[in-house]
């Protein structure tokens, strides 16, 4: 009988750990999607930056060149 009692218990600790290891695994697998959504948002904030900095170059370089065709090459 404690053979018995002694099989089951060790059986009840391999799952326990199996079950700790597992959701360790998936913590980092949680960790790293934060990560990349993270990492995505900063990369669009940055986009938006140079997007009105491009938009500033264009209007500027347009403008020059509307007022070069006016005065008459």
């Amino acid at each position: 009988m404690r053979d018995f009692l002694d099989g089951k218990l060790i059986g009840m600790q391999l799952r326990a750990r199996r079950f700790l290891s597992q959701m360790m695994e998936e913590e980092r697998g949680d960790t790293n999607f934060v990560a990349i959504i993270i990492i995505i948002v900063i990369l669009i904030a940055i986009a938006g930056v140079f997007k009105e900095q491009l938009e500033g170059a264009i209007e500027k370089v347009f403008g020059s060149l509307t007022d070069f065709i006016d005065n008459g090459f």
